[in-house]
């Protein structure tokens, strides 16, 4: 930090020196060439306390045998892929039921997932307000439409057959 804060003074030293020498070059042709020779100065000068502050920089790698890399299981990521379908699904279900002007309090999905990564939904459980009790014939028909299993409906904590 302080090589930074070093380079940072330096710039503006130089930057104030460049100015008042540009003010007291004369209009001539001595202007041009002094602007040039002040200018490689001002560059090199710039360059110089940014290679030093940079050259101060020391990154060290770890040794191979520090870093770890995290073991997953064909297991830990079957689980991660049925979470995440059963999220979508989760999702997908309440928005087509919310277009049939239905609200839902609830949907929980069960995956199964063969040894071959098929993925089946094996359980569907919807909670419902009592507002709704009427709907309930067409909330199953748009869930096995959409995944094929029979819903478990519950109505205010009580299962409607």
């Amino acid at each position: 930090m302080n090589e930074l804060k070093a380079t940072g003074v330096t710039i503006c030293v130089i930057s104030v020196a460049v100015s008042v020498i540009s003010v007291l070059i004369p209009q001539k042709r001595t202007r041009r060439v002094m602007s040039f020779v002040i200018g490689l100065f001002f560059i090199g000068s710039l360059l110089q306390g940014l290679s030093s502050s940079f050259g101060q920089f020391h990154a060290e790698l770890p040794d191979r045998e520090e870093i770890t890399v995290p073991r997953y299981s064909d297991q830990d990521y079957n689980d991660a892929v049925g979470q995440q379908t059963a999220d979508i699904l989760v999702g997908s279900l309440g928005e087509l039921l919310r277009n049939e002007g239905i609200e839902i309090q609830d949907i929980n999905i069960t995956l199964k997932i063969s040894d071959q990564g098929r993925i089946t939904v094996s359980r569907v459980i919807i909670y419902m307000s009592e507002a709704y009790v009427d709907r309930v014939d067409d909330v199953r028909s748009i869930i096995y439409r959409n995944v094929s299993k029979e819903p478990e409906i519950y109505v205010e904590g009580k299962r409607v057959e």
